[in-house]
């Protein structure tokens, strides 16, 4: 038989024998004690195996305050991408490692990336060589901010090359990615060559990159540049938000295949503040994922830009498709609101006259590699940080209830049809891709109450026009047997009334 050795049994006779505390159990017949107790001896724990109190203390004290500090920037940080989330972008994860370049601590030295890294040094050189500014006053003007930023990241940043970055390599690094965004994101395609080969060799990759949520350097990093160089990122995002999300025109559709939709405008447009005097409002952003957000749903009313809660107690349990919505009398249609007016995300389900039948009105949305990554970005960032203040009626997931609202209407390929002859959602992918990414997309996320919001809608839409709703179906599922059916009551219609005509006298 085994023996199996007991964690008190490495104690000492005579620790056994001066018991810390005492408990009482039922049935003693102890002489000391009630004829119901019994004084069991508990060992005390052997001093070496202790804890210090006072470092345990000091260590309960400094997690504390490390956490407190965490809240307290959580608007400002940058996040790494959630783990419920990261289901979605599969084993690649495209939605999370950049493709060409990074920008930032979190994937800075990665093999794949050190292409572009030649590429943002001789961007921060033109940049710098066009504007007249020294290399040393840009970088005094990064170095007094570089402390700030770094507090922006998570405490355990990545190796690289084995060792963590030093505070002079962070700032280097802060310089060069600083100063290659704003050459990026402000100079005339037309004008550089360098930029030229970017777009035409990597245009669409640049463009997903710079938008992803572990791919960002803190907004105050941005906005010293800005403030030395006299240019204005928030309108090249404000463009670029706007054409890729909802492009209307095959010339809009060019420039966004190409990834270099920017002010097609001279540099000058752009330097001070005129061109972001409509901007006030996200003046602050705390990177430019969250300005990309920002600009998209800048214009919707206050309470969808919150998500906030119309009603209490108003989670329906309703999931239809697109084609059963239609059949049921509720139109699918392309609302106003896109992201080049700021209402991207916003969705509405009402009674139309004269029949008073619905009609769900969405964003339009077109999707392409650098579109969907975007969202599955700007959704992650939602979940991380809530962008709405902290009350419990406003949950901030106002691009997740949009998404979720889409999922919820694909069941099936028939469904994305529907989507697409609506003018609601357009689309590079097939049918079939399309519908498997909205799926896998819907099993991550989390809905907001704008989504429910809209639900509570349909569904008193459905419950309180039941046998209006089962007519609808029955004429929309045999439409065209009625049609048939109408064509041949009219012909013979009309062969009776010839029969009649040749029988009068």
């Amino acid at each position: 038989m085994s023996s199996v050795m007991l964690p008190w049994a490495i104690y000492t006779l005579d620790s056994i024998a001066q018991p810390i505390c005492e408990l009482s159990f039922p049935g003693s017949m102890d002489a000391a004690s009630s004829p119901d107790e019994t004084i069991v001896p508990i060992p005390p724990l052997p001093q070496e195996i202790m804890p210090e109190r006072g470092a345990f203390r000091e260590r309960l004290c400094n997690t504390n305050e490390r956490l407190e500090s965490r809240i307290l920037m959580i608007q400002t940080r940058i996040h790494r991408f959630p783990h419920r989330l990261r289901g979605i972008g599969g084993e690649h994860k495209s939605y999370i490692v950049p493709s060409v370049v990074a920008i930032g601590p979190y994937h800075h030295g990665q093999p794949h990336l050190q292409e572009m890294e030649e590429v943002k040094q001789a961007a921060a050189y033109r940049l710098l060589q066009g504007l007249g500014c020294t290399v040393e006053e840009v970088y005094q003007k990064i170095l007094s901010v570089a402390s700030d930023a770094r507090r922006c990241y998570d405490d355990a940043l990545p190796l690289v090359e084995g060792s963590r970055l030093s505070d002079a390599e962070f700032a280097d690094m802060l310089f060069v990615d600083g100063c290659f965004l704003v050459w990026y994101l402000t100079s005339n395609h037309f004008d550089d060559p360098l930029l030229q080969w970017c777009n035409q060799s990597s245009g669409p990759s640049l463009t997903k990159d710079i938008f992803l949520l572990e791919n960002q350097i803190p907004w105050l990093v941005l906005d010293a540049l800005m403030e030395l160089t006299k240019k204005d990122v928030r309108q090249f995002v404000k463009e670029k938000g706007a054409f890729v999300l909802s492009p209307t025109t095959e010339n809009n559709r060019w420039w966004m295949q190409w990834g270099c939709i920017r002010n097609r405008h001279t540099d000058e447009s752009r330097e001070g503040t005129g061109a972001a005097n409509d901007m006030e409002h996200y003046k602050q952003p705390p990177h430019l994922l969250a300005l990309l957000r920002s600009v998209l749903i800048c214009n919707m009313p206050k309470e969808k830009r919150e998500s906030q809660l119309r009603r209490i107690n108003i989670f329906p349990s309703l999931s239809i498709g697109a084609i059963e919505l239609v059949q049921s009398g509720v139109k699918l249609t392309a609302s106003a609101s896109t992201a080049m007016s700021g209402g991207f995300a916003d969705m509405k389900c009402q009674k139309k006259k004269p029949f008073f039948f619905g009609e769900l009105s969405l964003s339009p949305l077109f999707l392409n590699d650098a579109g969907v990554s975007w969202l599955v970005n700007m959704a992650a960032l939602e979940s991380v940080e809530k962008a709405s203040p902290a009350r419990g009626d406003v949950d901030g997931y106002v691009v997740s209830s949009y998404l979720s609202m889409l999922a919820m209407l694909m069941d099936r390929e028939e469904d994305v049809h529907e989507l697409r002859s609506s003018g609601v959602l357009n689309s590079i992918f097939s049918n079939a891709q399309t519908l498997a990414f909205f799926k896998c997309l819907g099993q991550h996320l989390c809905p907001g109450y704008n989504y429910f919001n809209t639900l509570d809608e349909i569904d008193g839409y459905m419950r309180e026009r039941p046998l209006r709703i089962a007519v609808h179906r029955f004429v929309y599922n045999n439409k065209k047997t009625i049609a048939a059916f109408m064509s041949f009551i009219g012909v013979l219609a009309t062969i009776l009334k010839a029969l009649y005509s040749l029988k009068k006298p």
